[in-house]
């Protein structure tokens, strides 16, 4: 059985708080999933709209995960959330200009309108976030940039592909050094928070197989 975790990496002049939590797991995981370790297969990706379905594609041949577990970063919420849903649009540029709706498209021309997530147990997942101290929650709105683009092509592929394959997103709050230089009047949650509560999902999906 194996777990794909992913983060975004970071783009120039910024940080992505996900790279470095999937870093940090990759240096030292959690006491909670240590047993698991060989289960769990770490990657970054790349923050590029128009390569992720690509780069994802040969990940998921390589690895051919049971589960994947895609992570970003939520500058503005307060706590780990679970996204419930993939939506079939993507952002694709910045706006031309001040006030105007950044351009967009679908995420795969012939998809679906959307597709819910399929990890399992998702609100007893958060329950057990919250039960360790830990904001959660379930979230009906992942956005419409690379987040929402990855779990849309994951869920995709396994739809296209008849797969058993399992696909979730878990956004985290901004990291304190993010606010300090990034964003002042956000809320933040310190790095071995966020750790833990994606032991708790990964966990969560071992104990499942087991």
């Amino acid at each position: 059985m194996k777990i794909l975790v992913t983060g975004f990496k970071s783009r120039e002049g910024s940080s992505n708080a996900s790279e470095i939590l999937v870093s940090s797991l990759m240096n030292e995981l959690p006491g909670s999933i240590y047993d698991y370790s060989k289960n769990i297969e770490f990657r970054i990706v790349g923050d590029s709209t128009d390569t992720i379905k690509e780069e994802l594609t040969g990940l998921l041949k390589i690895i051919a995960p049971q589960f994947c577990v895609f992570t970003g970063q939520a500058p503005g919420r307060n706590n780990i959330t679970l996204e419930s849903v993939a939506t079939n649009y993507r952002f694709t540029g910045a706006p031309l200009k001040i006030g105007e709706a950044p351009p967009g498209g679908p995420v795969e021309e012939k998809g679906h309108a959307a597709y819910m997530a399929t990890l399992p147990n998702m609100k007893g997942i958060i329950e057990n976030i919250k039960e360790a101290g830990i904001p959660a929650a379930i979230s009906n709105n992942g956005g419409n940039s690379l987040c929402n683009q990855i779990l849309y092509h994951g869920l995709h592929h396994a739809a296209e592909n008849n797969s058993a394959m399992k696909c979730g997103f878990v956004h985290i709050p901004a990291l304190p050094e993010q606010v300090i230089t990034q964003w002042p009047q956000y809320p933040f949650m310190p790095l071995e928070m966020s750790r833990r509560a994606t032991g708790i999902v990964i966990r969560e999906l071992c104990l499942n197989q087991s």
